[in-house]
């Protein structure tokens, strides 16, 4: 095998886990897990915390992080049902739509001010707005806002010819930031703040600006994820999205997205995706116990731990050679 397929099976080992993973379930759950609408529904169900780990690794990239991102989707939902269907309920669905995805942008780009201007510690800061965007949320509303408009609950909710629209949003966001961050400028520049900051800078590039737009983008990614899972539970809760930012880091490391920064890719964070919502599908069907199923969260946290550790080693052992040979 030469060294180019070894860095393929390397960089896209999340999916033969995925392959595996699923076929693991279909022996054990023969009759339920093996159809087109269990397939349908993972990915349905995986779209809402798959905006939170794409946001988690363009902040992984960069050799940051993002502790707020669920409080921010949960806070940008909040603020925009009590616009849409208390303080405003004449307003139609899609004003409540575009103020969710402003909220969670300015909350995002409230940590990149934090992050890339002020020059905070991403986890410091992160987790400072962590703990307002959780309060608030409880401040602006405690308990269900229920009347809401069709328009407002669809992003999360419609389908066409039986498949759910957040399915294509998400697939559609996920090949989008996949071009940005392969064949743009913008995209360079991310992979150079994360890999070197240093010599990223002595190269001419902003690296407070670069982290103020990544935060930004991954505020933006928070507020899709609000909306989805208002669609998907049909409410607006002041629990939505609580404590999945767990589950967002989980998914971008298990998608190969580096500890260290400047390295992964979407794809592999889409694969992250992919196995989150295999392993909850299975688990569901398997009726495993919501404190058991706790318990797995935190393993399968410390398993993406060590396998973004051992790959990350294996590519180097992989490249070393091939580099002295050049």
């Amino acid at each position: 095998m030469n060294t180019r397929a070894k860095i393929f099976v390397v960089d896209n080992f999340i999916w033969f886990i995925n392959v595996g993973l699923y076929l693991l379930f279909i022996i054990l759950v023969p009759t339920g897990f093996l159809t087109l609408h269990n397939v349908e529904f993972i990915l349905y169900v995986s779209s809402m915390i798959g905006f939170l780990v794409l946001g988690e690794a363009l902040a992984l990239i960069t050799g940051g992080m993002d502790l707020s991102l669920a409080e921010n989707a949960g806070l940008s939902a909040v603020v925009g049902g009590f616009i849409i269907g208390v303080m405003a309920s004449g307003l139609p669905g899609w004003v409540g739509v575009i103020i969710v995805l402003a909220t969670g942008t300015a909350l995002g780009a409230v940590n990149g001010i934090l992050v890339g201007k002020l020059r905070y510690n991403p986890f410091l800061a992160t987790l400072g707005t962590f703990l307002v965007f959780d309060w608030g949320t409880f401040w602006i509303r405690r308990g269900a806002i229920v009347r809401l408009p069709a328009s407002f609950l669809a992003p999360g909710s419609a389908t066409v010819g039986g498949v759910h629209i957040a399915i294509f949003i998400f697939l559609a966001m996920a090949i989008l930031l996949h071009f940005i961050l392969r064949y743009t400028r913008f995209g360079v520049r991310t992979y150079a703040s994360g890999d070197n900051p240093r010599a990223a800078t002595m190269m001419g590039i902003n690296v407070g600006n670069t982290l103020f737009w990544i935060y930004t983008l991954c505020g933006l990614l928070a507020g899709f994820s609000g909306l989805m899972y208002v669609g998907y539970i049909g409410v607006v809760t002041s629990l939505i999205a609580q404590n999945q930012v767990f589950n967002a880091m989980a998914g971008a490391v298990l998608g190969g997205i580096s500890l260290r920064g400047g390295r992964g890719s979407i794809m592999g964070a889409l694969g992250g995706v992919v196995l989150l919502g295999i392993l909850d599908a299975g688990l569901t069907m398997l009726n495993v116990s919501p404190e058991i199923r706790g318990v797995l969260t935190g393993l399968v946290l410390l398993v993406a731990v060590m396998i973004n550790m051992v790959t990350a080693r294996l590519r180097d052992r992989i490249l070393m050679p091939s580099s002295g040979q050049d």
